[in-house]
């Protein structure tokens, strides 16, 4: 047995060794991390704050998440994660989740419970600040610091990008005219060089088909009147040697007639 304050003390020790037990087990139950402390956005955009979290049993949930914004610690929305499947190392899925945005946020937020990354919509200058995610029953906590920025305005004219692609294409739609011009003017002169050699050709051969019918009769008719004219130039040679063989007749001599 143990006597006077040597009993209190080791009551004192073991019961706070049991509340560190629970702290412990409690922390250790549950690991948040962080990828990306620091992100940017632009006005009118959406952006998201990513955050991840493993957890060693489903015993753990319900889970409630709250995140903070400003100095002022503001509440932008509550959520709590009822139940999670877990896979092998431990990240939750398929969860069911209740969510309670503020009313100064209302439509402009979403928790996702799987993870409990918070995305922010319709982003304005105000938005950017420090951002807490906390997880109230194991008081564990983590922050992001969020820039928004204006949306950059270009120097060129944005009717200009437009107009030279507009012009480009013209062009490219112009030369691609041309250019079927061309092969069809070169076509039509092609095809009408051929007909006219083969029209050409036809009237030859159609001429050449007449002179070889028409031959035949016109040398003919000549032959017969070289034959005619032959006739008659040999009948007249004739009637000329006759008529000069009867003036050329010689005269009867005269009979010499001697007496003996």
């Amino acid at each position: 047995m143990c006597r006077g304050w040597r009993c209190g003390g080791l009551a004192s020790l073991l019961l706070l060794l049991l509340l560190l037990r629970l702290l412990l087990g409690q922390n250790l139950g549950l690991l948040i991390e962080i990828p990306q402390d620091v992100v940017s956005g632009t006005v009118g955009q959406s952006v998201l704050l990513p955050v991840s979290y493993r957890v060693n049993s489903s015993h753990v949930f319900p889970v409630s998440i709250q995140w903070k914004f400003g100095k002022s610690s503001r509440v932008i929305i509550t959520c709590t994660v009822l139940n999670c499947s877990l896979d092998a190392w431990g990240a939750p899925k398929n969860c069911s989740v209740l969510c309670f945005p503020h009313v100064t946020h209302g439509g402009r937020v979403e928790v996702f419970p799987d993870n409990a990354s918070l995305l922010l919509r319709d982003l304005q200058l105000s938005d950017s600040g420090v951002y807490s995610v906390t997880f109230k029953r194991q008081n564990l906590s983590r922050r992001i610091t969020l820039a928004v920025h204006k949306q950059r305005v270009s120097t060129e004219h944005p009717d200009e990008g437009s107009e030279v692609q507009d012009n480009l294409n013209y062009i490219t739609i112009g030369v691609c005219s041309l250019i079927g011009l061309f092969l069809l003017s070169l076509g039509l002169c092609i095809w009408w060089r051929g007909a006219v050699w083969k029209k050409t050709r036809t009237i030859t051969q159609q001429q050449v088909q007449e002179n070889l019918l028409k031959a035949p009769w016109a040398s003919n008719t000549e032959d017969i009147h070289m034959e005619n004219t032959v006739v008659g130039d040999v009948t007249t040679i004739y009637a000329a040697i006759t008529e000069d063989f009867g003036e050329a007749k010689p005269r009867a001599l005269p009979e010499t007639l001697y007496t003996s």
